[in-house]
């Protein structure tokens, strides 16, 4: 419930405060209050866009009256606008939330080795509800096993398309891979692969990635996983200069090749404005030539090594060789994955999906 609320001095104030029993607190400018008033002239009642022109409304903009009841705020303005109504439940989502529990698990090999998080392909393709579990445990964990999937190119392609479409990129869309070199990529040979995350050259990495083995008859070639936010936790908790340094310094990646020269750049460590982790970028393999003044490339290597010796440490390493008919979805934004070299023919296949398709299928799923 509302605890109390304030629009300052009728004829002065510039912002609205509303404060509920459990501690979460709106503070939203007048203007705000205004552009996202949910009458059909601001806001269309299918499309949910904005249909009016914020650069047109009048900055020093001030109520004359506002009420709030259990379903809705009310604002009467100043300047003979017609009385803007807002959701109650619209403005409560957007007010500054009281911290919840992280559903996040940073995990290494002694946590995850015995129980790692599965759900069985029947589940998932059956309903929705077995597409929630599924995508709440890869929240969960950065991962989650489909046991019992069929070791098929179409069957692995309709898992995907549970969550959302297949991204294109240099790859293709759904693509599938052997020890060919079909593409400019180490990914199509058969050496060994330390532990990586997808896309540093592409200024919007993968979100997420899927990938199932369907045929190998050598030896070697087993999956290792490390969780990205537990090394930063142990840098950030063990070694902070390290964990600044890899928050700072835009490392470029490129990929060359195909007809194709791409090049982003971004810190190994990427937060949200609020300075909460939300991406691990790290592929040694794909990082281009840089250089940054003395000093300032002593600080890069010396955290490099530092991450390095985290991301193929025993303790957070984990490796496996996934047999057929185990497709494995990781959030590529959050675990670092590899494998270890291998002999023999090996057939795999797999795709990316955007990380906003994801964030929106959790979201619609509830």
């Amino acid at each position: 419930m509302i605890r109390q609320f304030d629009i300052g001095q009728i004829d002065g104030g510039d912002r609205l405060t509303i404060e509920w029993d459990d501690g979460a607190v709106l503070v939203a400018p007048w203007v705000w209050v205004r552009e996202h008033s949910h009458d059909p002239d601001t806001f269309h009642p299918v499309t949910q866009q904005r249909q009016v022109f914020t650069g047109g409304l009048d900055p020093d903009l001030r109520p004359v009256d506002l009420s709030i009841d259990d379903d809705h705020l009310v604002v009467t303005w100043a300047n003979d606008d017609a009385p803007s109504v807002l959701p109650l439940s619209f403005v409560r989502d957007h007010a500054a939330a009281v911290p919840l529990p992280d559903e996040t698990v940073l995990w290494d090999v002694a946590t995850i080795a015995e129980q790692w998080p599965s759900v069985p392909h029947d589940v998932v393709m059956a309903d929705d509800d077995g597409v929630r579990r599924w995508l709440d445990l890869v929240a969960r964990y950065g991962f989650c096993m489909v046991t019992g999937t069929p070791a098929t190119v179409d069957a692995t392609r309709s898992l995907m398309e549970r969550i959302g479409y297949i991204r294109e990129t240099i790859f293709g869309g759904f693509w599938e891979f052997r020890p060919d070199l079909s593409k400019a990529d180490t990914a199509y040979t058969n050496i060994e692969l330390l532990p990586h995350t997808d896309g540093t050259y592409s200024h919007d990495a993968p979100g997420l990635q899927i990938l199932q083995c369907l045929h190998h008859d050598g030896d070697g070639g087993a999956s290792t996983m490390v969780d990205g936010f537990r090394i930063a936790d142990e840098l950030r908790r063990n070694a902070p200069e390290h964990y600044e340094t890899l928050s700072t310094v835009e490392v470029p990646g490129q990929y060359i090749g195909d007809g194709a020269h791409l090049v982003a750049q971004r810190p190994v460590f990427r937060h949200d404005r609020g300075g909460r982790l939300v991406q691990v970028s790290f592929n040694n393999a794909d990082r281009a030539p840089f250089l940054l003044p003395p000093d300032e490339m002593d600080r890069f290597y010396a955290a490099l090594r530092a991450f390095e010796a985290l991301a193929n440490d025993d303790r957070l390493r984990w490796e496996r060789r996934n047999p057929p008919g185990e497709a494995m979805l990781f959030d590529n934004w959050r675990v670092l994955h590899g494998r270890t070299a291998f002999t023999g023919y090996r057939h795999l296949c797999g795709g990316y999906v955007n990380r906003e398709d994801y964030e929106s299928r959790r979201r619609v799923l509830g």
